[in-house]
């Protein structure tokens, strides 16, 4: 089976697949490294991991679709995340591989920006934090534009029929919900 996880940055992805393969054993590959792999060691690729997350998501599609068809073929069990993770590339996926692939996206495209800026604020993201050392107001434009790149998430899941989830303000109950939902899906 193979399980994928996308949403914005900051929506609790890796804290999701890090529960998942506890609670399963599944391993899971965080698709940044995929990108800083390709923005880094194939310059010309034209992988910028300052460009718009959808349309990365987009370049790095066909080499993830590889990834994930050798996966279901070899029958691995294996979880992606990554805000690099397209809906519309995925469902397609799902549809072509009826049964054997699960996908849930997250992100919060309903929250107020001041609360949301002021959680992030406050949990971090650790020694990765790539928004730690912004200003308050830099801060709270990136969470403006997080928040509408999680509606845009949310609207091409409802267009094709992928699972959405509104992250709440308690993580813990939100990973477990995506957990749930994940080892549910049919």
């Amino acid at each position: 089976m193979l399980y994928l996880v996308g949403g914005a940055a900051r929506s609790g992805k890796s804290t999701i697949a890090r529960q998942f393969m506890l609670e399963t054993g599944t391993p899971y590959f965080c698709l940044d490294y995929l990108m800083m792999g390709f923005a880094n060691g194939l310059p010309g690729s034209g992988v910028d991991p300052e460009d718009d997350e959808l349309h990365i998501g987009a370049l790095l599609w066909p080499v993830v679709q590889a990834m994930a068809i050798a996966l279901l073929e070899n029958e691995e069990d294996y979880l992606f995340e990554g805000v690099q993770l397209c809906p519309v590339h995925v469902g397609k996926l799902v549809d072509a591989f009826p049964g054997q692939v699960r996908a849930c996206f997250v992100g919060f495209a309903s929250v107020d920006v001041r609360q949301k800026a002021a959680e992030l604020r406050q949990y971090g993201g650790g020694l990765d934090d790539w928004l730690r050392d912004y200003t308050e107001e830099r801060f709270i434009e990136e969470v403006e534009r997080l928040k509408d790149l999680s509606a845009r998430i949310e609207a091409e899941c409802e267009s094709c029929g992928l699972r959405y989830v509104e992250i709440s303000d308690d993580l813990h109950e939100t990973v477990g919900l995506v957990v749930d939902c994940l080892l549910a899906l049919t």
